[in-house]
């Protein structure tokens, strides 16, 4: 009988394991979400020829921050960053907080919420987020792939 308490405490803990970690999915958007064009902030909701993917990767949003999706909505999402630093007073937490929202074949920035200092102007935010992918020449969507593509803020390689 004691010979079988060993096994069977290693099988309840590595069954306790694979049930935490098959219950505790974290809450994120699909990938057809995320590869959806980012549309730019001017009014006819012209696109970047990026797609969400993209413009998160190039800012470095899967750093060193901390992250979290929320559902907001039938197919509106809202991507939690947070950020803790030390100053001189302490420690300074900082956050922000993007909604996205899809429209038609875009990823469309809908809200922003911020600590303070931050801005939330949405135009602002649209062009902040657009100056990384700009600067990589990160890879466009296929619609912007071709010489002569046009898009919001948009700099195609020379």
């Amino acid at each position: 009988m004691r010979a079988l308490a060993g096994p069977a405490m290693l099988l309840v803990i590595v069954g306790g394991f694979a049930i935490y970690r098959g219950m505790s999915k974290e809450e994120a958007p699909s990938r057809d979400f995320l590869e959806l064009e980012f549309a730019g902030a001017d009014a006819d909701s012209t696109g970047s020829c990026y797609s969400l993917s993209t413009v998160l990767i190039a800012n470095g949003v899967f750093g060193g921050t901390t992250r979290t999706w929320k559902a907001a909505g039938d197919d509106a999402w809202t991507l939690g960053i947070e950020t803790v630093s030390q100053s001189y007073n302490g420690p300074v937490h900082d956050f922000q907080n993007f909604t996205f929202e899809e429209s038609g074949k875009q990823a469309r920035l809908k809200s922003v919420e911020a600590s303070e200092g931050r801005p939330t102007d949405l135009t602002k935010n649209v062009d902040m987020l657009l100056e990384a992918p700009n600067a990589r020449h990160s890879t466009p969507v296929e619609r912007c792939a071709a010489s002569g593509a046009a898009g919001y803020r948009y700099k195609p390689r020379k």
